[in-house]
């Protein structure tokens, strides 16, 4: 699956592997980060409970999913593929600013900054859906009413199921 231009022409596979590249170094990155939390050992602290347990499978998920972008755009010619700086892609510049900028936006300051976890999540998961899904929106018909209520119904299930997992599962004390 790649993503594609206006024009109908794929992305060049090296753009893939750029992209693999970023993912693997920020999962790896997250895992480090995770494998240095402290464990809490002097507290007798359940080993499935450890603060960084969860960073680290993360982090180590990310990198293994980079892993098989790469693996995948090396099987496209992604070494022999056009650069894609040549391909000047305004949608796909736009969509990943708007990607990253959601995702500080909810990690460095809608979580911590004082309301609840799960709102902050059902926020972020109904901006994520309803801005990066507009052209799947158009394809199918849907007015922006039903964009953005789909949008609403999803971050609802999404954020009550990750908040009561940390909860019940993880027993973390969410803000």
């Amino acid at each position: 699956m790649s993503i594609e231009i206006e024009d109908d022409a794929p992305v060049p596979p090296r753009s893939d592997l750029y992209a693999a590249l970023v993912w693997m170094v920020f999962g790896a990155a997250v895992a480090v980060g995770a494998w240095r939390m402290d464990r809490l050992e002097k507290l007798h602290i359940n080993p499935y409970e450890i603060p960084g347990l969860v960073p680290f499978v993360l982090g180590v998920t990310i990198l293994l999913l980079g892993c098989v972008l790469a693996l995948r755009s090396l099987r496209q010619g992604a070494l022999t593929a056009p650069d894609p700086a040549q391909v000047r892609d305004p949608v796909l510049l736009r969509h990943m600013a708007w990607v990253f900028g959601l995702m500080l936006l909810y990690s460095l300051v809608l979580v911590g900054s004082g309301i609840s976890f799960w709102l902050a999540t059902f926020l972020f998961v109904t901006a994520f859906i309803g801005i990066l899904d507009r052209q799947r929106q158009i394809e199918l018909g849907r007015t922006s009413a039903q964009q953005w209520a789909r949008a609403c119904a999803y971050a609802a299930v999404w954020s009550a199921l990750v908040s009561l997992s940390f909860e019940h599962i993880f027993l973390v004390r969410l803000p």
